[in-house]
């Protein structure tokens, strides 16, 4: 991978770890395909429970875990930033039957959707959302199969 990823990486929850090179080539499959010039910047922290939480309490006024916060910023050279909860990942894996590496992936394309202005508050909007969710893991995913 290049040195000049647009996303970089920060390790707040040392105690489990994430699949960085696979998230580095995710995120750059979907700036190029969504058309986003790679000199914008993002910035992914991986946290804790408690951190994520405070987050969400702090910026939404909701007081309780959640497993991915996005704030755009919408600069001209810093998309924004992503925090995702590697225990709440963690609980959701095993919940659902994924894999660690599958939902950090998922709450990852997630996250980096939302930086691109994609919601899910109306149906027809958490529809084309969720789509463009399966075509960038499922991108992915053929990544890793060849």
């Amino acid at each position: 991978m290049k040195k000049n990823v647009p996303v970089t990486f920060h390790h707040q929850y040392k105690s489990l770890s994430f699949p960085q090179r696979r998230l580095e080539i995710t995120g750059l499959k979907i700036l190029q395909s969504e058309k986003v010039l790679l000199s914008r910047n993002i910035n992914v922290i991986m946290c804790s429970d408690y951190f994520i939480r405070k987050l969400n309490n702090r910026f939404r006024g909701i007081n309780r875990v959640t497993d991915v916060l996005s704030f755009p910023f919408n600069d001209v050279d810093f998309l924004g930033e992503i925090y995702i909860s590697l225990q709440r990942a963690k609980v959701q894996a095993v919940r659902f039957g994924f894999l660690f590496d599958d939902e950090i992936e998922r709450l990852f394309v997630h996250g980096m959707l939302h930086l691109l202005e994609y919601d899910h508050i109306t149906d027809s909007d958490r529809i084309r959302m969720e789509e463009k969710e399966r075509e960038y893991i499922s991108t992915a995913n053929r990544y890793y199969s060849d």
